[in-house]
């Protein structure tokens, strides 16, 4: 069985490094040992995908999801989703998935698989969120201070602050280090952490292959016959 995923995304972090972060969390934090496939990620403007008319989002999902079933036509055992995956940055994640949600079904057969997971704030703030195993990777100080309010504050901001804590002239750059983040943070700590990537592990749990059934239990053996009598 091959999961194959096809996100529409709004920003280079994501396009750069969501792939490693959905196979990491595919295969070690679920224990997933089937094969995942990630289709590259559609990308738009924040703004236009988010605009409440829904033209742009619409247009990016059906063209996301023709390609998933184009990736995916010659397996038969093929599992998909269709991800949608933008930074929720000032908005209410609760509030802005289900109209995106909604939006998005209307460029789609009625059955199609689709999810919608908002990092409240942005996709930084889940490598904050499991920054327990990043003292000292990448530039980062070593130890790293406390965390707390993990979406509550900009954690490019917060990764920006601790390059400069170590190197006053080191900047945040996302295209490269993000990816380097994502393949080193904790998994574990992140989804205890921030409640936005406990979305994203659920709805992957949804995916996974459904358990092979246990076998019969062996029939019992017949009693042994006593041997018939001498003579």
């Amino acid at each position: 069985m091959t999961l194959y995923i096809a996100p529409v995304v709004e920003g280079q972090t994501e396009q750069g490094c969501l792939e490693k972060l959905l196979r990491r969390v595919w295969n070690e934090l679920l224990g997933c040992s089937e094969r995942l496939q990630v289709v590259e990620p559609f990308r738009g403007q924040r703004d236009a995908l988010v605009h409440p008319s829904g033209t742009v989002l619409v247009d990016s999902v059906e063209k996301a999801f023709l390609k998933l079933r184009a990736v995916s036509r010659k397996d038969i055992d093929a599992r998909l989703l269709l991800l949608i995956l933008l930074d929720a940055e000032n908005d209410c994640p609760a509030t802005l998935a289900p109209r995106l949600l909604t939006a998005a079904k209307t460029a789609l057969p009625s059955d199609a698989p689709i999810a919608c997971v908002l990092p409240k704030r942005m996709l930084e703030n889940w490598i904050v969120a499991g920054a327990s195993t990043l003292a000292g990777v990448n530039g980062l100080p070593n130890p790293l201070p406390a965390r707390d309010s993990f979406e509550d504050r900009s954690g490019a901001n917060w990764l920006e602050s601790q390059f400069r804590s170590v190197n006053k002239t080191k900047k945040y750059k996302k295209t490269v280090d993000a990816k380097k983040f994502v393949e080193k943070m904790n998994l574990s700590d992140c989804r205890k952490n921030a409640p936005s990537f406990d979305k994203l592990c659920r709805e992957l749990e949804a995916r996974l292959p459904p358990p092979e059934p246990e076998a019969a239990p062996p029939a019992p053996e017949p009693p042994a016959q006593p041997d018939p009598p001498a003579g």
